[in-house]
């Protein structure tokens, strides 16, 4: 085969795989608070299941893992101006037609006031068995810098809640440590008026004034 053929087959591979890589990053996109019904749809597709009330729309999907065969249902709720104000991911059983149980994916705001001096940006923590899959992979890493390299990775587009980070700061024994933990997981915290839980987890108190003087500046 001429080098010229090679080359338009090498250049034609990378092409393909920048379209697959582009969709894949499309398809794990996910629903955020505020966006339109056209998002959603085009982060999740059209809905199986619609309702609406006196307060707005509600949207229901059923997705299955193909890799896991974990299948999910999830419910969108809009406001009446067709915004995203809820969301909500279950795990489906497919044989009883029933729902496992909630992964607890959305957390309750604090009221007005409650927080870190600062502005405070809620998203979305990760669901439970998500969190487990990688609170796992940051527990069998074979040294340190691994484990810090993979929760480095993971707080790039995740959001934790205090009890998340608190179990990861767990994994290692001493304080400087549970505190890098906190640098790199503070500024993704949905619901700091929690910080309790983060606090118990220090054994001094110059660490747990330390984990404060984080959480504030990860808010500002």
């Amino acid at each position: 085969m001429k080098r010229n053929e090679w080359m338009a087959i090498i250049v034609t591979s990378f092409m393909m795989l920048a379209v697959c890589l582009s969709a894949s990053a499309k398809v794990n996109k996910t629903v955020e608070r505020g966006m339109t019904k056209q998002e959603v749809i085009a982060i999740l597709g059209q809905p199986k299941l619609t309702s609406f009330d006196a307060y707005g729309d509600k949207w229901e999907y059923y997705k299955m893992n193909v890799l896991t065969g974990e299948s999910k249902r999830i419910v969108v709720g809009f406001d009446l101006n067709g915004r995203v104000v809820a969301y909500e991911t279950k795990f489906w059983d497919d044989n009883t037609n029933s729902e496992i149980g909630s992964c607890n994916q959305r957390p309750t705001l604090p009221p007005s006031g409650v927080g870190p001096d600062g502005p405070i940006y809620y998203g979305y923590c990760l669901d439970d068995a998500s969190f487990s899959r990688l609170y796992n992979k940051v527990k069998n890493a074979n040294f340190d810098d691994n484990k810090f390299d993979l929760i480095e990775v993971a707080s790039l587009g995740c959001y934790y809640s205090c009890a998340q980070t608190a179990r990861m700061m767990r994994l290692f024994t001493f304080g400087d440590k549970q505190l890098r933990v906190l640098r790199m997981m503070a500024p993704h915290i949905v619901d700091p008026q929690n910080a309790t839980d983060i606090y118990n987890v220090l054994t001094f108190d110059s660490e747990k004034s330390k984990a404060g003087e984080i959480i504030r500046n990860s808010r500002q």
